[in-house]
This record gives structure tokens, C-alpha cells and sequence, in this order.
């Protein structure tokens, strides 16, 4: 039969008569279609192209908005022709469809990637002991763990009675090394069930009543981190009618009623949100009412502090705390059975006492116990923290709070060179940082930091509330982290530290090499027992090393480095190494924080082992801004107006790395979440030629536009962390680092994979968006990678599904590899 055939090609309009048969026509068809897609695979594909539209930002005074005390006159306006991209209800079509483009263009620019990712993901997985129960900890009369099962995304939280009541914690029952404990156990919550129709669940809080007789916890759908707080009858299972919508996530049990010779609890605080996202209320329910007829305990209306509050250690008092980034103000209520009873809103407004008034740039941190507040504060130019108290019957003024006195002769039990005639019983030390306090019936327990290392220190007291003696804990490594334990890394939220009147307390530490390991610490005899090893399937310690670093930043400060790899032996070994030393000409994965005074502590990841295997250093730049080596590290050098310090230590930090031969700029990867993304971004800028590709994970890069709207969630409390925009001071300083306004035009800047969460509240989807698009569109002429892929169900934490996280995870690692020539595999356009 004779088939007619009509060109495809638009030049040739007349009709072929193509005398073949209907087979061999079939092939030919197929074999141009095949052909075509082969010609399609060799070209990369093409990115979306986001619209413009006109739209001037304004920075300084603006009518109707809160722009800080000093803002510009008359403004200063910036252009943002990508400013349509913001949506704050997350519903436009425009801009959904966008960000679908955006991923769709990610998927297919690493679909090469998908049985790597797929590998990636098994290791990770496969290290997990899937079916194992947590840390069991005592709570009251009972008895709490945290089950995982295998093909459970969400963790169980059990528990058991313990008969005779309990007062010191109890690990007999705990599988040290992993597993299920033996016998039957109650189902206190099951986050698998109330997770079973969402697409995200974040538990933000899990708190029994006193009499454990009910279980409030707090449920985030989305990732907003805008909480349902709900609860749970223990006695029946079942659901009572109470729910508090709209929460900030924490939840605390107040007043304590006494009917019948039974104690009951039936009140709880919470906290409430402004439209900015802001804590600003503190409120009181008693279960059985309605939610509108609840007490406001306290309203802070100043849009630079937060609301909080929690229940001190010993249940006696519910502590209300205003706070911003460099001042707080906190008031006290007693709640205990002595307290009275009722819940009669006048009576208990009036009952709150102010413990210290604020004061620029002071701050303190309370626990109560006996008939005194311990309290941390850095009053007196103490920028690193003291530990002061005060009787209850004088606070208010922070004037006649004193030095906790110790009895004669005090002394360390490490002999540290202290002066023994001292009277005070924990004198201060410039060496030491003071970052939180937990009190118990004879002890105190400090956090913090000594010699740029986390730190633990226990303090024995008398029944005045002297310290009679006081150590510092041991630990294997100093470069590691080591804090006082939660119940479950699925459930952070839970403390394991429940126990009021015990000599034990449980401690974690864990190393880049070391999985987590918690302890039983007796706090009066020094010693430890291990009560859980996180097992990570597979993994030898032995096989692998860490060493920390020192690194001359341009200024001449010494930078700290922590690095992990996996020790080379026989032939790998180079000439002048050995086995404990860092490798050199290798891969490595950079990471860094360096804001808000937080530290970036070596802690383990099991996500991080398949890279260790294949080679990768893992470093950590303990840059400042961080609060690695105290709190001038981040106050001081690393904030502000000296904010540059902390990017300058980046670069420096892998400049040197490659100069001293431990890699290659061709090597050199570099990766950072949140404000650790802003240090990505500036990075970047700075040295594109340095970097072989970046992870920029929910990155704050749009620091300028964000900073000076105080509607956009957070702003207005960073104003202190950053300083404000709308301020002349601060304008420019901020314009000279903001990553995406100092992008430069042509430059050869590495693959860069940018991820975002479409309900973040802390660093707004958009932020990332613009910045994928102003970056690609910088490096035009060059075949730089420039990927953006945002979840459409998480927020700033990712993903709560812990399967899909890990499947988020070595889908980063996989981005990596790939881009250091590590993955073995090429894109089909890739010659």
C-alpha cells in the first residue's frame, strides 16, 4: 500500500507518496521518535522564567507601619520587580504553579541522580535498628519511653506504673544497645494516628498532668508552627472535649487542687501568636470552659520581645518571661497546693509578682527550689553569665539578688586553682559561658561552655541553699556536645529529666564519630552508667577519626574547625599521613551556623555516614556569631556591625583548607540551613571561584526586604540580631552583605541547590525563590546548575515524616556528589 507521509519540516509544505509497508513505517516512526528524544536529552533543560513586575520597596519611614524607633526621612526606595512572588496565604495559582515549574525543573535536571538517591536513601535507612524503644525515664509514679516500629513514620509514647510509687529514675527496663523492651506497655500517644490524614504533624509539646491523669500535647498540620493543643483523658483513652486552636505549641500545668484528699489539675497555660507570628500573649484555661473566657495572664505589646513561660523544676511556680534578643523581664506565680485554691481570674492576676524588671541588656535565667530563685544573669558587665539567688520574699529587684556563697573553703573536686578562702561557692570565670540552669533537690546542674567546648558542671548544695562542693563532668572527647537528655530524638520536646528529688540525671554527648550515648550521671558520687546508645547499624567508630582545627582568619583570630573522616590505611595512606590524621586531596563538605549566639556543636548524623564512606571530610566552621567561644564571639564579633566577621571566617576557613592541601576548590562543597543559608549565600558572593557547589537550605538571603517589613514573621524581634534596615546606621552595613543584593553579574558560581518549605514561617518559600532565580540569572553564560525545589507540605524544619526526610537528605547528599564528580553517573547533555 502506498502511505502518505506529510513533513514535519515547515519549509516543505508538498506531500511525499512513501511507498513502504505499515511495519517497516511503524520503525520509522519509532526510530525518529527515538531519535528526537536522544536530541531532547542532550540539550539541559530549560529553567522556568519567573515574571516581572515593577514594585518599589521602601526603607525607612513609611505611614501606618512599625519601622523601628529611628526610621529614614525621607525613605530610601529599592526596586523588587520579584516581589509578586510573595504570597502570604500560600494559595495563589500564580505562584503555586511556579514553584511546581521550578521543582519540575530540579526533577529533570537530576533525574540521572534517582538510583543514587535511592542508594543513599537504603544506607540511611539501613542504619536505623527500625523496631527500637528509647531512653525510659521516670515521671511521676510511672515510667515513659518512645517506641519506633518499622514502616512508621511517627513515633509511640508508652508507659508503665511503677508499683510503690518512683522517685529515682529507673533504665532497667531500657534495651541499652536497641530493641523493644519485653511485655506489655500503655499507649500514652500514638502520633501515627493523628498523623494518618495529614501530610505534616509536629508534635510541639507532650505534657501529663501532674497526677498523669491527663496528657495535654500540641499538633502542627502544616509547618506554620501554629499549634492545636489537645487532650487526652489517661484514664479512659479517650479524647476529651477541650482543643485551644491557634497556639504558639507549649503548654504547662498550673494550679494544683486539693478535693477529697486528691490532688486534680485542671488548669494549663499556653501562648498565643499576633498576625506577625509574634508570642504575645500568655493565657490561662481551665479544662471544662471555653476557649474565649480564658484569662490573659499577660500581654506584651512591645513588637521587639516574645512571650513565654514554663513551670520551674520543683512545681511551685509558673514562671512568665518577656524577651527579646538582648533583654527579658520576668514575673512568677505560685501554683503549688499552698497557693490556695480557685481559679478566679482577679485572684491570680494579682498573685503574679515581677521577679526583675527589664533593663537593656540584661538577662536572666531563673530556677526555683526550697525557698529560693537560682538565677543566671549577666548583670554587673558579666557577659558570659554568673549564678546569683535571692529569697522569695525579696525579689523584684535584681539589686538584692547575690553571689551563691559556699561553705569555708569550697573547693572544686578537679582542684582547679579557685581561691580557698572565697566565700562565694561557683565563682565566675571570663574562660566560662553559663547558657541554662536545672535545678533539683540537692543539685544544681549548669550548661554552657568552657575553652570553646560544651560543658556540664554540677553543683552540690546544702539545705540553705549553699554550694557545699561543685565539678565539672568528663566526657571520652572534649570535641563533641554533651546536654542534658530528651526523651527521644522524635520527640524532642520531652525532657527526660523529670524527677524532682533524685541524685541521677540523664546526660547525652555524641561526636561527629560518636552516636549519641546517654547516660545515668550521679551528680553526688561523679559517676556514670550508660542507659541508651543510639545503635546506627553498620558503623564501626573505630573506622573512622575527628580532629579540631585552628584556622587565622584575616583579622589574625583563631578560628575553630571540627573535622571527621574515615580513616585511610595500607596503600591510601599519602606520604606524611597516617590514620589519625585528616586526609588530604579530599572531597569535603563544609557546613556553618555562626548567628544568634548558637553553637554549631560536632555532633553525629547518620545521614552524613554515606558520604564518610565515599571519602567526604565532614567540617564545621565554628565561626563567629555563633557562641562557640563565648558570648563575645557572638555579641561582640559577630552581630550587628560586625556581622561580615562571621562570612569573612567562612571563606577564610576553606581558603585555608585548600591551601594547606586538605582539598581543592574543585573539591570543596559547602552547605547551610536558615541563617546558616544567609552564611551560604554571603559565602558565595564573596569567593564564587572557591566552591565546587553549595546546599542553601531554607537560606535567609533576602535579608534587606524581609528586615525592614515588620508584617513578615520574626522581623521585628531580629532587629536586634541583625539591627533594622530603616535605620541609616544599619542600611548600609546590611545592603554590603544581603546575598541578594550583592550577586555579581557574570560570575562563574558553583551548582547550587536551593531547598525552601512553602509554610516556613522563620524564613519565608519566597526568600529562596527570588534568590534561585536572581542567581541563575546572574550566571547566564556560564552552565552553573542553579536548582530550587521547595516542599509543598513542610515548613522551616522539613519534613516531619522521618522516612521522607531521610529521602530529602540523600537527595542533598546525592546533589553533592554528583557535583563533585562523585556519583558515577552523568546527565544525558553532559559530554
Amino acid at each position: 500500500p502506498t502511505v502518505t507521509h506529510i513533513s514535519s519540516h515547515a519549509m516543505l509544505s508538498k506531500v511525499v507518496p512513501l511507498a513502504i509497508g505499515a511495519a517497516a513505517f511503524g520503525r520509522l516512526l519509532r526510530r525518529r521518535s527515538t531519535a528526537a528524544k536522544a536530541a531532547a536529552a542532550a540539550v539541559p533543560p530549560k529553567a522556568p522564567v519567573a515574571n516581572r513586575y515593577p514594585h518599589k520597596v521602601q526603607f525607612g519611614f513609611v505611614p501606618g507601619e512599625n519601622r523601628g524607633p529611628n526610621p529614614m526621612t525621607p525613605p530610601i526606595e529599592r526596586d523588587d520587580d520579584l516581589f509578586w512572588l510573595r504570597d502570604d496565604d500560600r494559595r495563589d495559582p500564580a505562584v503555586l504553579s511556579y514553584l511546581r515549574e521550578e521543582n519540575a525543573h530540579t526533577e529533570s535536571h537530576l533525574l540521572h541522580l534517582k538510583p543514587l538517591v535511592g542508594q543513599l536513601y537504603d544506607e540511611i535507612v539501613g542504619s536505623i535498628l527500625q523496631d527500637d524503644d528509647d531512653l525510659e525515664f521516670s515521671w511521676g509514679e510511672w515510667t515513659y519511653f518512645v517506641r519506633t516500629t518499622k514502616g512508621k513514620a511517627y513515633p509511640v509514647v508508652l508507659r508503665n506504673r511503677v508499683e510503690g510509687g518512683n522517685s529515682e529514675s529507673n533504665i532497667k527496663g531500657t534495651p541499652v544497645n536497641g530493641g523493644s523492651r519485653k511485655g506489655s506497655s500503655t499507649v500514652v500517644l500514638d502520633v501515627n494516628e493523628i498523623a494518618k490524614n495529614l501530610k505534616y504533624c509536629s508534635i510541639g509539646t507532650f505534657k501529663p498532668s501532674p497526677c498523669h491523669s491527663i496528657l495535654a500535647y500540641s499538633v502542627d498540620s502544616n509547618g506554620y508552627e501554629t499549634y492545636d493543643v489537645k487532650f487526652k483523658d489517661l484514664e479512659t483513652g479517650k479524647a476529651m472535649s477541650d482543643v485551644l486552636m491557634g497556639t504558639s505549641g507549649a503548654v504547662s500545668w498550673g494550679r494544683c487542687s486539693v478535693s477529697m484528699g486528691k490532688q486534680s489539675h485542671r488548669t494549663v497555660f499556653y501562648s498565643t501568636q499576633d498576625d506577625a507570628h509574634r508570642v504575645d500573649k500568655v493565657w490561662m484555661h481551665v479544662l471544662g470552659t471555653d476557649q474565649a473566657s480564658d484569662v490573659l495572664m499577660h500581654h506584651e505589646q512591645d513588637e521587639l520581645f516574645d512571650a513565654g513561660f514554663g513551670r520551674s523544676a520543683d512545681g511551685k511556680f509558673m514562671v512568665i518571661e518577656s524577651q527579646s534578643g538582648e533583654t527579658n523581664e520576668v514575673r512568677v506565680l505560685r501554683i503549688s497546693v499552698d497557693a490556695g485554691e480557685g481559679d478566679d481570674a482577679t485572684e491570680v492576676l494579682a498573685n503574679l509578682e515581677l521577679l526583675n524588671q527589664r533593663r537593656l541588656g540584661h538577662r536572666c535565667y531563673p530556677e526555683h527550689r526550697g525557698d529560693q530563685w537560682f538565677i543566671l544573669s549577666n548583670k554587673d558587665a558579666k557577659i558570659n553569665f554568673d549564678l546569683y539567688r535571692v529569697r522569695d520574699d525579696a525579689i523584684g529587684d535584681d539589686e538584692t539578688w547575690e553571689p551563691v556563697q559556699g561553705i569555708a573553703n569550697t573547693r572544686s573536686d578537679d582542684g582547679s586553682a579557685e581561691d580557698a578562702s572565697s566565700p562565694v561557692g561557683f565563682p565566675y570565670s571570663e574562660r566560662r559561658t553559663l547558657e541554662s540552669i536545672c535545678a533539683f533537690e540537692n543539685f544544681l546542674v549548669l550548661e554552657g561552655r568552657e575553652n570553646g567546648f560544651s560543658q556540664i558542671w554540677v553543683l552540690e548544695l546544702s539545705k540553705q541553699g549553699a554550694v557545699t562542693k561543685h565539678h565539672r563532668t568528663k566526657w571520652a572527647a572534649e570535641n563533641g556536645v554533651v546536654y542534658t537528655a530528651t526523651a527521644s530524638a522524635s520527640l524532642s520536646c520531652v525532657g527526660a529529666n523529670q524527677i524532682f528529688d533524685t541524685n541521677k540525671v540523664f546526660v547525652a554527648f555524641s561526636s561527629l564519630t560518636s552516636p549519641k550515648t546517654v547516660y545515668e550521671y550521679d551528680m553526688a558520687r561523679g559517676t556514670k552508667t550508660v542507659a541508651k546508645r543510639t545503635p546506627v547499624l553498620g558503623f564501626d567508630d573505630l573506622k573512622y577519626a575527628t580532629a579540631r582545627l585552628e584556622v587565622t582568619a584575616r583579622d589574625g583570630t583563631k578560628i575553630p574547625v571540627s573535622l571527621a573522616w574515615k580513616k585511610v590505611v595500607g596503600d591510601d595512606v599519602k606520604g606524611g599521613q597516617t590514620e589519625d590524621t585528616p586526609p588530604l586531596n579530599s572531597p569535603v563538605l563544609l557546613s556553618g551556623y555562626g548567628s544568634y549566639g548558637v553553637s554549631c556543636d560536632p555532633s553525629f548524623s547518620r545521614e552524613d555516614v554515606p558520604l564518610l564512606d565515599r571519602g567526604v571530610v565532614i567540617a564545621v566552621a565554628h565561626v563567629r556569631g555563633g557562641g562557640e567561644l563565648g558570648k563575645a564571639w557572638y555579641e561582640t564579633h559577630g552581630k550587628y556591625l560586625t556581622k561580615k566577621n562571621t562570612f569573612f571566617d567562612f571563606v577564610d576557613v576553606a581558603s585555608c583548607l585548600v591551601e594547606k592541601g586538605y582539598t581543592s576548590a574543585d573539591q570543596l562543597a559547602i552547605t547551610g540551613r536558615s541563617a546558616g543559608g544567609l552564611l551560604i549565600g554571603a559565602s558565595l558572593n564573596l569567593a564564587p571561584e572557591l566552591f565546587k557547589c553549595a546546599v542553601a537550605a531554607v537560606p535567609f538571603v533576602d535579608v534587606m526586604v524581609s528586615m525592614c517589613d515588620a508584617s513578615i514573621p520574626l522581623t521585628t524581634g531580629e532587629w536586634e540580631e541583625w539591627g533594622n534596615p530603616n535605620e541609616m546606621r544599619f542600611f548600609p552595613y546590611m545592603l554590603s552583605y544581603s546575598p541578594m543584593e550583592n550577586i555579581e553579574k557574570n560570575a562563574k558560581y558553583p551548582d547550587t541547590l536551593i531547598t525552601s518549605g512553602l509554610f516556613d514561617p522563620r524564613v519565608a518559600y519566597w526568600e529562596g525563590t527570588k534568590y534561585a532565580v536572581r542567581l541563575r540569572e546572574a550566571c547566564a553564560n556560564h552552565d552553573s546548575r542553579i536548582l530550587l525545589k521547595t516542599d509543598l507540605d513542610s515548613g522551616h524544619f522539613s519534613a516531619s515524616d522521618r522516612y521522607k526526610f531521610f529521602k530529602e537528605k540523600a537527595y542533598e547528599h546525592a546533589f553533592v556528589l554528583d557535583s563533585l564528580g562523585l556519583s558515577g553517573v552523568k546527565a544525558s547533555w553532559v559530554k
